[in-house]
């Protein structure tokens, strides 16, 4: 049963940050100004070679290249707006059909299968998009010429936007240096968080992120490489000096001060570092003070040495620190996979990627068919408008339908809002200007400079410099700028609302998948579970790789169950199973369970082979407990419950003697097997109650 929850309420205030939401510093000034001028070059071609017939789709070509080399995420190559360019320039010669009924079918087969492909990666998604306006706009760009010259046309517009990305002052590794930058500023967090509290949850998103993007690229220097690998041992020393903290006893200031301030240097040392492969100019730090510093506790001084916790986490950022200064510098050599391989990989795994989503009840199937399914709706309705500029409606929807519902919503109200504002300002403009083909380029110039500058810093400003862009484009082709303006304002309205609408109708409430995200992501934690403690049971045995990739696995299905928990917090229903705050209530005990078993998993050294009695046993009642927890989740019939307590105390018996080689690790184990029990308890009490809700 759906009742209306504070998803409504939520909605709203997405609304209004979206509508006021203003982040200057996200702005690319000189991308934007080259991007701009990729579109100059196209305008004095075309009328130095008096060919007006290429202007309109060669215009938009180089303008579609242009956003695509802005969009936030993006990585700022010629590949991209040559990708845009030929997409594109398909969707002109598809959308040129004349007959009514193929034009709707083709628009339903192209929604389809654009939408659905671009579920492999955001990058693509947002190519695919960007390119996907050209089939709106393919009747207007061929009013006056050949279909096939205005395809042409389209690529030609691209191609120009291509050889200005190459152009100086060219940053290639600006996105992947700021992706690891963003890594290090969560494990900063991290660092700050745990510092102040060691039970704070771990955020991983942020590096989940990372690992997945850098993996996908084929050529990256060596030392941006070698950082995203350390990734795992920055994470990993964090965590184990924040269990040591946890260890000391509270009447050991000093011990628990002193672990506190290695975690605040490291937290400053990261965001520094952050800073030094994305700035121009960072600011100086002094790593030997720092560290005088920290010898100089109390603790420190009184032992004569650093606790082994503290040391490693130092060495660990001392490599860090030599990876950013080599990305900094850019003094490493290109480590790049073969051309063919890479494509012929990646191609692989995108089909395999595709393959796993074809079901029905995949996120990705659903929002690529009800996109379809608008765009069939707004095709067919764009054929009888009445005002001449009814593809508004499709290519409106086209942008607004996002795969879940607060994205549509708030892109639906910004988008319309922004674009009723900058057509009527437009149009005003277009009063007072004289309709000279100068005056016009220059505007037409100047709008398309403004939305380069501001499309990542207000969806709003965008939205309408977009606007005055497209009625001015209209004024250059000779029609009358404030019908036309009209037109456009009122085709947006309803193609957002029609976007919106449809979601409505046929939605994807991501507050339904909660409870089966959540469950994927404790099976994911219960193969690392079996994995660190079967590192204590098995030494020899233990498989780093392995390891490495169960930690990615864990963090993308957080990752998932964070963005979809994220969404479902504005979704205005409730119903069986877990609302968001239950479902990231469960998470966080679930990542108090992961932070201890980081610490159990980190105080096995490289050389230790010495395996631990007991654990074996402890591991079995692990799995069950996160068994019942996975069933719990999905409102499946549970298992009995485990009882961790006690299976608890027979592993501290077995653990209470042993070799001096072994202490500190049997020491590590009993403290840590408590945190893990008390952690799986709170989240099997919370989840206890969630099949029962109505």
């Amino acid at each position: 049963m759906r009742v209306v929850n504070p998803g409504v309420a939520e909605s709203f205030r997405r609304v209004g940050r979206d509508l006021r939401s203003w982040t200057a510093g996200e702005a690319a000034p000189v991308l934007a100004v080259r991007a701009a001028s990729g579109i100059a070059v196209v305008m004095v071609v075309v009328q130095f070679l008096d060919m007006p017939g290429w202007g309109q789709a060669a215009i938009m070509g180089a303008w579609l290249g242009g956003v695509g080399l802005l969009t936030p995420g993006t990585r700022t190559e010629p590949s991209v707006p040559l990708l845009i360019g030929l997409v594109g320039a398909g969707g002109i010669v598809l959308g040129a059909l004349d007959q009514p009924v193929l034009l709707v079918a083709a628009s339903v087969i192209y929604a389809l299968t654009l939408t659905f492909l671009g579920s492999i990666s955001q990058a693509t998604g947002v190519t695919l998009t960007v390119s996907g306006l050209l089939f709106f706009l393919s009747d207007h760009l061929t009013e006056d010429t050949a279909v096939w010259t205005a395809a042409v046309a389209v690529c030609a517009g691209a191609l120009v936007q291509a050889l200005a990305a190459l152009l100086p002052p060219r940053y290639r590794w600006a996105e992947d240096r700021r992706i690891l930058a963003e890594a290090w500023r969560a494990l900063a967090d991290d660092a700050e968080a745990l510092a102040d509290d060691p039970n704070a949850p771990f955020h991983t998103e942020a590096l989940a992120e990372a690992a997945r993007e850098l993996d996908k690229r084929r050529a990256l220097p060596a030392a941006v490489v070698d950082a995203r690998a350390q990734i795992y041992a920055l994470s990993t020393a964090i965590g184990r000096v924040a269990s040591a903290r946890a260890r000391a006893d509270a009447r050991e200031a000093d011990t628990v001060a002193f672990h506190s301030e290695a975690l605040g240097l490291a937290a400053r040392l990261l965001r520094h570092l952050a800073d030094e492969i994305t700035t121009r100019r960072p600011t100086a730090l002094d790593w030997e003070a720092l560290l005088e510093g920290l010898a100089r506790n109390p603790v420190a001084t009184s032992t004569g040495s650093i606790p082994t916790e503290i040391s490693g986490l130092l060495r660990t950022l001392h490599d860090t620190e030599g990876y950013a200064g080599r990305i900094a510098t850019g003094s490493d050599d290109v480590i790049a996979d073969p051309a063919l391989a890479y494509a012929t990989g990646q191609a692989r795994e995108a089909v395999e990627q595709l393959g796993s989503r074809m079901r029905w009840k995949d996120p990705s199937v659903q929002h690529a068919l009800r996109r379809a399914g608008v765009i069939a709706l707004a095709v067919a309705l764009s054929l009888t408008w009445p005002g001449g500029h009814g593809y508004w409606i499709p290519l409106t929807a086209w942008l607004v339908l996002q795969a879940d519902f607060a994205g549509t919503l708030t892109r639906g109200v910004t988008r319309a809002l922004g674009t009723l504002g900058g057509v009527v300002a437009a149009s005003m403009v277009s009063l007072v200007v004289p309709h000279v083909p100068l005056w016009l380029s220059l505007i037409v110039l100047g709008c398309a400079l403004l939305a380069y500058w501001t499309r990542p810093v207000s969806m709003l400003v965008f939205a309408a410099a977009v606007a005055g862009f497209t009625v001015f484009q209209i004024d250059l082709s000779g029609d009358d700028p404030l019908r036309a303006g009209l037109d456009r304002g009122v085709s947006t309205a309803v193609g957002a609302s029609l976007s919106i609408g449809f979601y409505m109708l046929a939605p994807t409430w991501q507050t339904r998948r909660l409870g089966d995200l959540l469950a994927e992501l404790v099976d994911a934690y219960s193969d690392y579970a079996r994995l660190a403690l079967d590192r204590q049971a098995h030494p020899d045995d233990y498989d780093a790789k392995l390891m490495h990739s169960v930690i990615d696995k864990v963090r993308a299905k957080r990752a998932a169950l964070s963005t979809a928990a994220d969404q479902a917090k504005a979704e205005p229903v409730a119903g069986p199973g877990p609302l968001s705050s239950d479902a990231l209530g469960a998470e966080e005990a679930l990542s108090r369970a992961a932070r201890a078993l980081v610490a159990v998993n980190a105080s096995v050294g490289k050389e230790e082979a010495a395996a631990l009695p007991g654990v074996d046993v402890f591991a079995d009642a692990v799995d069950g407990a996160y068994r019942r927890l996975a069933a719990l989740a999905k409102g499946e019939h549970s298992p009995s419950r485990v009882d961790l307590e006690t299976a608890a105390r027979r592993l501290e018996a077995a653990l209470a003697e042993g070799d001096s080689e072994t202490r500190t690790r049997r020491s590590v184990l009993r403290w840590e097997i408590d945190n893990l029990v008390e952690a799986l308890d709170d989240a099997g009490l919370l989840m206890a109650s969630w099949d029962r809700r109505a």
